[in-house]
């Protein structure tokens, strides 16, 4: 308990699924935390829940896929809390297809959300760590950025590419004590994937745990150890890195 204590963070796609989980476990462990999510009644009711359990959580209704909107985000953290230590870029959205039949809506609507959205995110927040001359940035990315799945090069390009901006931001600003790095996921039992699992049936399901080490797909809740851990000053000295919770997916053969 309380390895965040005295920090403050920003959770975006907080509303559901790993963020979610991340964002609540930093309420656990002391941080003052940031809700961003898009449905401002359900983050109201997520927050108020912790707050009346004595958390620090702010509701901030945000669609990450608007400069406008990121850039409020993070002045109404500011202006809540004092200060921003902690940035956690985790809103994404899913859009499989074949490259040859997929359109430029779909590719700008994933790049939007799942790519431009960290950069805002950064934007916005980075003048602030600057400031006060120490931060940590954490992208979530995937497997997916490093590895080959049929029908998802629109996902895998932006996910690669947040790797990629992680590294050269990691060395940009590392002597200005601000420090950047990945969380790559494994299959996650997440309602992205839930809602995949409706569409496509218990056979997507079952072949995502098979191509775990572990046998099964994660729970949301089991990103929060790396999560916090790059959030405090346990890792002071990792900037640049790429932290695997996949569940030995990246090990084994692909099914």
């Amino acid at each position: 308990m309380n390895r965040l204590a005295g920090k403050v963070a920003l959770v975006t796609g907080a509303s559901d699924g790993l963020g979610l989980e991340v964002a609540r476990a930093f309420v656990a462990e002391g941080a003052a935390v940031a809700f961003v999510a898009r449905s401002a009644d359900k983050l109201r009711a997520i927050t108020d829940a912790l707050v009346a359990g004595g958390g620090r959580a702010l509701p901030v209704a945000c669609d990450v896929g608007v400069s406008a909107q990121v850039e409020a985000a993070v002045a109404a953290t500011v202006a809540a809390f004092g200060r921003l230590d902690v940035l956690v870029n985790n809103a994404a959205v899913a859009i499989p297809g074949d490259i040859t039949d997929q359109s430029d809506e779909d590719w700008n609507r994933l790049l939007n959300i799942n790519l431009l959205s960290v950069f805002r995110g950064i934007k916005f927040a980075l003048p602030h760590m600057l400031a006060q001359g120490s931060g940590s940035v954490i992208n979530m990315a995937s497997l997916q950025g490093d590895r080959a799945w049929d029908h998802w090069t629109t996902y895998a390009a932006a996910k690669g590419a947040m790797k990629a901006m992680t590294r050269q931001l990691a060395g940009q600003y590392g002597p200005r004590g601000v420090r950047f790095n990945c969380i790559s996921p494994g299959a996650m039992d997440t309602p992205m994937n839930q809602e995949r699992r409706k569409r496509e049936g218990d056979a997507f399901y079952e072949a995502n745990k098979r191509l775990h080490a572990l046998g099964r797909m994660g729970r949301a809740d089991e990103v929060n150890g790396a999560a916090i851990f790059l959030a405090s000053d346990e890792s002071s000295f990792v900037t640049g890195a790429d932290l695997l919770v996949d569940g030995g997916l990246s090990v084994l053969p692909r099914g």
